[in-house]
């Protein structure tokens, strides 16, 4: 039977060494690009601050301006002189009042620096849950195709057997049928399988960059950081999850640029202090026939600006009111992000209580499979059981193996999902995220 090539390279004998899922997790925050995004959304915060702090402090500028000016002034008597105009001063300004703009604005910077802090955690708690659920989804499937593997050989057995009887005259041909039936049936179960095992390998890979093979991979467990109560776990995520965080965070971001908004309805003051010097700024000169004027000035002066905008078309009262908005936005996104985690909480949280009681039942049934198919077996042997009969009773057994691996499997996940709702996946796994 023809395998697929990247089936069959993986399925090669590695020399590397287990590696566990903290591992994985850990790699594949610390490499992906989607974390390397929120870092510099993050950065870019940070250094946005420093510039909206910028308005405690003074601004200083200097300006030099030179060039030809042609003037006809009662100073020189209405004769056109032309000379190079020169400019030249320093000016420092320092605003005293500006409707608490730069207070406001250090506040919603300081929100947003937290927003994106968060913004890297929630990446970094939501990739880590997506790489949970790659690799316990590939090792799922890697072990039901190790099943349908086992099924196919017992099916081939089955059928070898009949088929020697059926050659000998002492076997029924109706049954060579049927057992040829379930023996293609159960091929065909396994390509299945082999397929979504494959397609679980790409997942994997898509999200993990390492070299590591299926093979590699260490089953996880279970831990024991689940509350008693379904309550209790929804209050934890209702707290502590990291989605909700955000939106806290731009409540605030919301909150602050509101305030700032206000600056535009009340009135500015600045002090300003300047030095300048000037030449031929009136266009007439001292080389000419009026000794009586200098074509050089220069002097200081300090100054208490006061200013104060009564109308500009609306647009100050517009911003306002879009901000206010914008808050409603951020309230209605938090309940919606409550609503969310609460959900999908209960969901995970009900799944793990139920799959941990299935697997209860599905270990008893099991074991009974095993059992009956045993002396099945010793009955057969005994011909006092058909070769059809075995078969029944390994497809009860296979049905039960399966169930067993889904429900193990959907139990772990559901254990890290609650983890992850609640915002301690990545403090339980001790992965570290880096900012």
């Amino acid at each position: 039977m023809k395998h697929s090539p990247l089936l069959s390279l993986l399925l090669l004998p590695v020399l590397a060494s287990a590696i566990t899922l903290t591992e994985v997790v850990q790699k594949t925050i610390e490499a992906h690009p989607q974390i390397q995004i929120k870092k510099e959304v993050l950065n870019s915060e940070k250094e946005l601050l420093t510039a909206v702090e910028a308005g405690y402090l003074p601004s200083i500028d200097l300006a030099y301006m030179v060039g030809p000016e042609a003037t006809k002034t009662i100073a020189n008597q209405r004769d056109q002189e032309t000379l190079i105009h020169q400019e030249a001063s320093i000016t420092l300004t320092e605003h005293v009042f500006s409707g608490l703009s730069t207070v406001n604005g250090v506040k919603q910077q300081k929100a947003l620096i937290l927003s994106a802090s968060d913004n890297v955690q929630e990446s970094a708690n939501s990739l880590a849950l997506e790489t949970v659920n790659a690799y316990i989804d590939l090792l799922k499937k890697k072990e039901l195709l190790d099943i349908s593997k086992e099924n196919v050989a017992v099916h081939k057995k089955y059928l070898d057997q009949i088929g020697q009887k059926v050659e000998a005259g002492v076997g029924n041909r109706s049954d060579y049928k049927q057992t040829l039936s379930r023996y293609e049936n159960a091929r065909s179960v396994k390509e299945l399988t082999e397929q979504n095992y494959i397609n679980s390998i790409s997942s994997f890979k898509r999200i993990y960059f390492g070299d590591e093979t299926p093979a590699d991979l260490e089953k996880p467990t279970v831990g024991s950081e689940i509350s008693a109560t379904m309550d209790e776990q929804v209050a934890i995520a209702l707290q502590n999850n990291p989605t909700i965080h955000i939106s806290q965070d731009d409540i605030m971001v919301a909150q602050a640029a509101l305030k700032r908004s206000d600056a535009a309805f009340y009135p500015s003051a600045d002090i300003r202090l300047q030095a300048y010097w000037n030449k031929n700024v009136d266009g007439f000169s001292i080389h000419g026939d009026h000794p009586d004027y200098d074509d050089e000035a220069n002097g200081y002066n300090a100054l208490l600006i006061l200013k104060y905008n009564i109308f500009n078309g609306m647009a100050d009262l517009a911003q306002k009111q879009a901000n206010q908005y914008r808050l409603l936005k951020q309230h209605s996104t938090l309940a919606d992000a409550k609503s969310y985690i609460t959900a999908y909480t209960q969901i995970a949280y009900q799944t793990f209580e139920s799959t941990k009681k299935q697997l209860e039942y599905v270990e008893k049934n099991i074991k009974a499979s095993a059992e009956t198919l045993t002396d099945y077996q010793k009955e057969h042997e005994l011909g006092r059981r058909s070769i059809i009969d075995l078969l029944n009773i390994e497809l009860e057994y296979n049905t039960a193996r399966n169930s067993k691996v889904t429900a193990e499997y959907d139990h772990i996940l559901s254990y890290y999902q609650i983890l992850s709702y609640s915002g301690k996946l990545l403090e339980q796994m001790n992965v570290v995220v880096k900012q």
